[in-house]
């Protein structure tokens, strides 16, 4: 990490340097060519770290509006599945944590990963009693390394001035991601959401959340009773339109629910924490991360998204100030620019029209204004509140487009708008 940003900090000292030998088009040019290799290098090195600052990888690859696009595609990279540990570390890590040895807990447990992630990895086993079970191990030294490594990471942001927002609000989002990691670090805090999710959701037979074995899991070991399901590659290369369409349309109502009904959402929206029923079922796995909202952020959050719906842009503009997305006493925003950004993000919820998000543009459309907004960081900055909001919604807009949905989302939200 400390070389890393030296070497980025350098790179950036002598960009500025030489710029006074440029012309303006050959500084945006070189200040792309300069992005690009910092990109890569930071997705080479976050990449090998794992940890901490892996997941913050994979988080800041979906903020591309705060963060140049040649920097935020190589992030990209993380979102991949993570090299995993040998067996023997998971083997001693499992029996340090539980205390005996791994026959006396398991009458099987594969040596290869189920899955592997940046704090953890996943094996598939099977119970002294015959149950099939999934054991999530974290990695060792992660939970110790956190706060340092969130630290470093920060300095080298700031060293190589790659994010355009203050201090203070830097500072703000860093120790927001910092609580969400030292939760999604405690197993034993995961079990408590897992209980939260399956007690709120236990009206619903079509929302599968696994259960816990509490005699096999502890803090770094979390022990979860098999719940199979397909994952998006099956059920794109099996299912029909019309269960795909269904299965959409569940895992909106997820997300609605947990939002406005439960005022808690599953933040982490990579696609392998959701699998697929073809009886319409949603299996939702990993709630690491669930980020609980105030009261106030959701009435926010609403009102902001039933103005922009109405086309009130001054009811924009004052939302978005309550949700702490505008800098506090900058210039005003144009209702241009809002009915803009309406065009573009909200096209699903304009028509009651089912919408096709297999050919939906509206990634390209958003990425393409990501350098206005750039420009106009002196009046927007992230807003700390729904950080982990806006990354469930951006995540599962891509679950849709890969599920191929054709559905009409906009009858659904203002059911939800009005509740």
């Amino acid at each position: 990490m400390a070389g890393m940003t030296a070497s980025l900090a350098g790179r950036y000292a002598g960009h500025a340097i030489a710029n006074g030998f440029r012309n303006a088009e050959q500084r945006e040019q070189a200040r792309e060519q300069l992005n690009a290799r910092a990109g890569a290098q930071l997705a080479q090195t976050l990449g090998e770290l794992k940890g901490a600052v892996m997941k913050l990888g994979q988080i800041a690859s979906q903020a591309a509006d705060f963060l140049p696009a040649e920097i935020a595609e190589p992030l990209k990279t993380l979102q991949k599945e993570a090299p995993p540990m040998p067996f023997a570390v998971i083997r001693e890590q499992i029996e340090r944590e539980l205390g005996r040895p791994l026959a006396e807990l398991f009458r099987e447990l594969d040596a290869e990963p189920y899955a592997a992630a940046s704090i953890g990895q996943v094996h598939r086993g099977v119970l002294h009693d015959g149950r099939e079970v999934v054991v999530k191990v974290q990695y060792p030294g992660v939970a110790a390394s956190c706060d340092t490594d969130l630290r470093q990471l920060k300095f080298a942001l700031r060293s190589a001035r790659l994010v355009k927002v203050g201090k203070e609000v830097l500072d703000e989002l860093f120790d927001e991601i910092r609580a969400r990691l030292h939760e999604e670090l405690d197993y034993e805090q995961e079990a408590r959401n897992m209980a939260l999710f399956r007690d709120y959701y236990a009206d619903d037979p079509q929302v599968v959340i696994p259960s816990i074995v509490e005699s096999l899991s502890g803090r770094q070991v979390l022990t979860m009773v098999l719940e199979p399901g397909d994952h998006l590659e099956t059920v794109n290369a099996e299912y029909d339109q019309e269960l795909r369409n269904q299965l959409a349309i569940r895992l909106f109502h997820f997300m609605c629910r947990s939002l406005f009904g439960l005022q808690a959402v599953h933040a982490d929206p990579n696609p392998g924490n959701f699998a697929y029923r073809r009886d319409g079922s949603l299996v939702v796995y990993d709630f690491g991360c669930i980020k609980r909202l105030e009261p106030e952020s959701i009435a926010a959050y609403r009102d902001t998204v039933k103005a922009a719906l109405a086309e009130n842009w001054a009811g924009v503009d004052i939302g978005l100030i309550r949700l702490g997305a505008r800098v506090p006493g900058s210039a005003p925003v144009e209702g241009a620019f809002y009915a803009e950004w309406r065009r573009i993000v909200m096209r699903p919820f304009i028509s009651d029209a089912p919408f096709d998000f297999a050919s939906s543009t509206m990634h390209k459309a958003a990425a393409a204004k990501g350098p206005e907004v750039l420009k106009r960081m002196d009046q927007f900055q992230p807003a700390v509140k729904t950080a982990y909001l806006d990354r469930m919604v951006g995540g599962h807009y891509w679950t849709l487009v890969r599920l191929k949905a054709h559905v009409a989302l906009a009858p659904l939200l203002r059911g939800y708008l009005a509740a």
